[in-house]
């Protein structure tokens, strides 16, 4: 994980978010990951389309 992208709360590690919520590996032109290969297990398992993430890209819920 590229230190530039981690922040601590708390006493625990965790990546960064920009002022709106979004990832800050996440490419705000592109809406892709800049770290896809090395993403953390929790992006792994989040499910790209779900309501949540339609929020934070801001496309609307179907």
């Amino acid at each position: 994980m590229p230190e530039e992208f981690v922040v601590e709360h708390d006493g625990a590690r965790c990546m960064d978010q920009r002022g709106d919520g979004a990832c800050v590996a996440l490419d705000p032109i592109t809406k892709l990951c800049t770290i896809y290969e090395i993403r953390p297990q929790t992006c792994r398992d989040f499910t790209r389309g779900e309501s949540l993430c339609r929020k934070v890209l801001g496309k609307p819920s179907s």
